[in-house]
């Protein structure tokens, strides 16, 4: 079970179609970005560090602008199964939309 996060501390981490990733606050859904996770900053941060940091900045690994939208997402998928239950402050972007409101 997911521990309860204040609606101020919800981020949303976002994948562009070239695999980099950025936080946003909140859940709303921007152009041309596919979710993969919310939570906290910290615990997002932490989940991405071992699997999705670059040296630079955060992207999702193997996507390349080389690769079908199928194979990208395919990539994306893998990094988010790989995040789940690591902490209870990384919550599934889907969960959050359902109680956005609450």
């Amino acid at each position: 079970m997911s521990a309860r996060i204040a609606k101020d501390e919800l981020m949303t981490a976002w994948v562009h179609g070239s695999g980099r990733i950025e936080f946003r606050p909140g859940v709303g859904f921007p152009d041309g970005m596919l979710p993969l996770c919310c939570g906290t900053r910290d615990a997002i941060r932490t989940a991405l560090k071992a699997r999705a940091w670059n040296g630079q900045y955060y992207a999702v690994p193997g996507i390349t602008d080389r690769l079908s939208d199928q194979q990208a997402y395919e990539c994306l998928e893998k990094l988010r199964v790989s995040q789940t239950g690591i902490s209870p402050e990384l919550i599934s972007y889907y969960s959050a939309m359902n109680r956005r409101d609450v």
